[in-house]
């Protein structure tokens, strides 16, 4: 089983990833290099555009800043 979970999708197929045995985030284009973020930043880029998958385990601190972001 990975620990990596998606937690959203840009919409250039960006994913926000987190890895659940670091608790770390990034930012993971399809192309290109990987770049480690804040989970407010992670938010911030998944709040934008795209789709957001709420409710994963890990997750909780990115939903409730995604949701409150929201308008």
């Amino acid at each position: 089983m990975s620990d990596r979970r998606v937690h959203a999708v840009l919409v250039d197929d960006t994913e926000i990833v987190r890895y659940d045995r670091s608790g770390k985030w990034y930012v993971e284009p399809r192309k290109g290099k990987r770049r480690g973020v804040s989970v407010r930043e992670a938010a911030r880029q998944a709040g934008s555009v795209g789709t957001v998958y709420l409710g994963l385990p890990g997750g909780s601190t990115f939903d409730r800043i995604v949701v409150k972001a929201r308008p």
